[in-house]
C-alpha cells in the first residue's frame, strides 16, 4: 500500500496535482546506454501534470508524477503521489520509452494497480525494476500498454523478473 510522501520528499503533488486531460505515459531508466548486466538501473514512470510555471520551488520546469518503488535493497517502499520539478536536461541524461496515452481514468486505474503490487520492504533480490516489472505486467492485463511495449520495455532495459527471496 502506498504511503503518503515524506515531507523530506518535497513533492509538489499540492501545487501540480494531476487534471482529468488525458497525458503520456513514459518509463525511464537510468543512462543512455544499453543495460551492461550488472548492478542496478533505476526505473520509474511518469507523466506531466503540467509545463509548470517558473516559481521557486521548480525553477520553471516541469512537474512530473512519479510512479516507482523506492529506496535500495533492504528498504524498499512505494509512496504516492509523488510529483518533482526535474529539469530537461537531467531528463535527457536518461532512457526514455513513450509507453501510450492515458486518460485520468486509466491513470488513476495505473495507480491502483501500483498500489496492489507486491514487494518486501526488506528484500535484497526484488527491487525497482522487478516491481516496475510486475506493474507493467499487470497493465497489459488491464490493457493499459499492449503486450509489444512490454516486450520492447523489457529488452531496451531490461526488467528482472521476480526470484525467491534470500
Amino acid at each position: 500500500m502506498a504511503l503518503p510522501p515524506t515531507k523530506f520528499m518535497s513533492s509538489l503533488h499540492e501545487k501540480y496535482s494531476d487534471d482529468d486531460t488525458t497525458k503520456e505515459l513514459f518509463i525511464q531508466a537510468d543512462g543512455l546506454r544499453d543495460y551492461p548486466g550488472f548492478g542496478d538501473r533505476h526505473v520509474l514512470i511518469y507523466w506531466y501534470n503540467n509545463a509548470a510555471p517558473s516559481t521557486p520551488e521548480n525553477n520553471g520546469q516541469p512537474a512530473i508524477q512519479i510512479t516507482q518503488l523506492t529506496g535500495q535493497a533492504g528498504n524498499y517502499a512505494y509512496y504516492a503521489p509523488v510529483v518533482h520539478s526535474v529539469p530537461p536536461a537531467v531528463m535527457a541524461q536518461h532512457l526514455q520509452i513513450f509507453l501510450g496515452t492515458l486518460t485520468r481514468a486509466q491513470r488513476d486505474e495505473m495507480l491502483a494497480l501500483a498500489d496492489a503490487v507486491q514487494f518486501n520492504r526488506k528484500s535484497t533480490v526484488n527491487g525497482c525494476r522487478v516491481w516496475t516489472r510486475d506493474l507493467l505486467w499487470a497493465m497489459v492485463g488491464a490493457d493499459l500498454i499492449t503486450q509489444e511495449k512490454f516486450d520492447e520495455v523489457d529488452k531496451k532495459i531490461p526488467l528482472v523478473m521476480r526470484v525467491p527471496e534470500a
